[in-house]
């Protein structure tokens, strides 16, 4: 199957593979997996559910791969990035992206034939299949640091004041991993109807066990470029 982009006429490869919640894909510009989400849109008369597919990253962008992108775009945002400041929360190119705004995070995905996620997208992958739960993984936040690098340290989640590299703990019912923990990402929403804050979602590596509830949602202005907030991308399935 390939997806068409006519701006940058972008091939994307699909590859089947035995991932929970559908087929995954490589995307041939950025080379980041991703997973098929089954994503209900509505019910049909009979109550006969409405699928409105997408695929989505499965770890969230590196900065391995963000360089890819400013090297291979040339890109070049208004402030330079302060690598010598983000390599302090995010030391190798495993780590995920951050430092980014909505606006460097809309670039990227733009440039690799994909988009941003929307607040309900995210959080439907997010829940892994799961319904009215807490977490991605469930209810139990005694294995909250197998799934979560958060505040704090044990299980899995041996990383102190840092992110982890992506992929270091267990993933959702749908192959995703980090959707709670390790940073916040930014999704394509607005938060407000004064359209001057934009939506995150999924808690980061700063922050309390609060925060890696999956409908938990804060905001921040689309300029700003924390060092506890990243993004992943999804593409519409065709």
């Amino acid at each position: 199957m390939m997806v068409r982009r006519s701006v940058i006429l972008l091939v994307v490869l699909v590859i089947l593979t035995g991932c929970k919640g559908g087929s995954g894909k490589i995307s041939s510009r950025d080379e980041v997996e991703m997973v098929r989400i089954p994503m209900i849109s509505g019910y049909t008369e009979v109550d006969d559910p409405i699928y409105q597919d997408f695929y989505m990253d499965v770890t969230e962008v590196t900065v391995g791969q963000f360089k890819k992108f400013l090297k291979s775009s040339g890109y070049k945002p208004e402030k330079p990035i302060d690598w010598a400041e983000l390599f302090k929360f995010s030391p190798t190119d495993k780590h995920p992206m951050i430092r980014v705004s909505w606006h460097h995070a809309t670039a990227y995905a733009k440039w690799a034939g994909k988009r941003l996620p929307t607040e309900a997208e995210w959080e439907f992958a997010a829940r892994g299949g799961l319904v009215n739960k807490t977490f991605p993984w469930g209810d139990d936040e005694s294995i909250a640091r197998e799934y979560a690098n958060f505040y704090g340290t044990g299980g899995k989640d041996q990383w102190d004041g840092t992110t982890a590299r992506v992929g270091s703990f267990l993933p959702n019912g749908y192959g995703l991993y980090d959707m709670s923990g390790n940073v916040w990402e930014w999704c394509q929403d607005w938060y407000d109807e004064g359209k001057e804050y934009r939506v995150c979602r999924g808690g980061s590596w700063s922050n309390s066990m609060l925060s890696q509830r999956v409908a938990y949602r804060v905001n921040d202005v689309p300029t700003a470029a924390n060092y506890y907030v990243g993004f992943r991308c999804v593409l519409e399935s065709k």
